[in-house]
């Protein structure tokens, strides 16, 4: 298990707050009601962040996930399947290597996005689409979320705000005051079986490894999420699944190609730690696009 993530001290220019800006949600950014509240916010998701950490910690990756974070999808149909084959001809040590200089050049600008609600907090996982601060994530991630923060990799903390959602898509975009990474390339081409692929997360936000190799088996997937919250996407279809075990603060994390392209979007839990399954972006690349373009 990795060093725990100690959180960082909040960020101390309470002039990047002041954005005069309303959410997709209909709730400002900030407001006096949100900046009287502020710190106690920042206590309760570092307490988040702590009680993450000692729970990895008492539990172990097996009950993790079953424990923390949303209720774990159940899959009900798998349209197209296949044992691990590599069509592509290329070794699995070639793979292998090519992975992890990918992991090794995107990991630093992987961020950690904070939703803090009235009632309850995310973490998850956010990548940078543009050079302008803009990040796609999860929309569970954000879905109940009033106030936003982001935390790079080395623990600095940013404000950020929604400017984008589809809840049918599970898709958000989050702008990060302050913060401006290279995007991360995209392939609009549909995933294939077999493919090798690469998952990054915030460490921040699972407290576990960031980087798992995997690959592509299965295309076409449909799964269902109980105890979705109110207007959070519940019913998924046309899904990727990877056969790898990842934790509560995955979501929104990208799935990476041998190129360095993100092919997908890490979004659920299989029950029982039996995999994971990603948005294809293949599905929602013409969403983000549009997005950008306005």
């Amino acid at each position: 298990m990795p060093l725990p993530w100690v959180p960082p001290e909040p960020f101390s220019d309470p002039a990047l707050w002041d954005q005069g800006y309303r959410d997709p949600y209909g709730s400002e950014f900030w407001n006096e009601d949100l900046a009287a509240g502020v710190g106690n916010s920042r206590r309760r998701w570092r307490g988040l962040l702590a009680g993450l950490i000692i729970a990895g910690m008492a539990l172990g990756a097996g009950s993790l996930a079953a424990t923390l974070g949303r209720t774990p999808a159940i899959v009900h149909q798998s349209r197209s399947e296949h044992p691990f084959s590599n069509p592509t001809g290329a070794s699995p040590a070639s793979s292998s290597q090519a992975l992890a200089r990918v992991a090794a050049a995107d990991l630093p600008e992987i961020v950690t996005i904070v939703a803090i609600g009235r009632q309850s907090d995310e973490l998850g996982t956010a990548w940078p689409v543009d050079s302008q601060g803009d990040f796609i994530t999860n929309d569970h991630v954000v879905h109940q979320g009033l106030t936003f923060y982001a935390v790079t990799q080395s623990g600095t903390e940013y404000p950020a705000r929604v400017v984008n959602v589809d809840p049918a898509l599970d898709l958000a975009e989050i702008r990060v005051i302050g913060l401006s990474e290279p995007p991360f390339s995209i392939d609009s081409a549909p995933a294939t079986l077999g493919q090798a692929v690469v998952v990054l997360a915030s460490e921040g936000a699972t407290s576990h490894a960031p980087v798992t190799d995997s690959v592509i088996d299965g295309l076409n997937q449909r799964a269902t999420v109980t105890h979705a919250a109110p207007g959070e996407l519940s019913n998924y279809s046309d899904l990727i699944r990877i056969p790898a075990q990842i934790f509560p603060g995955n979501s929104g994390g990208p799935v990476l190609t041998t190129g360095g392209q993100v092919v997908g979007i890490l979004t659920l839990a299989a029950e029982h730690g039996s995999g994971a399954f990603a948005i294809p972006l293949a599905e929602v690349d013409p969403v983000i696009q549009h997005w950008l373009a306005g």
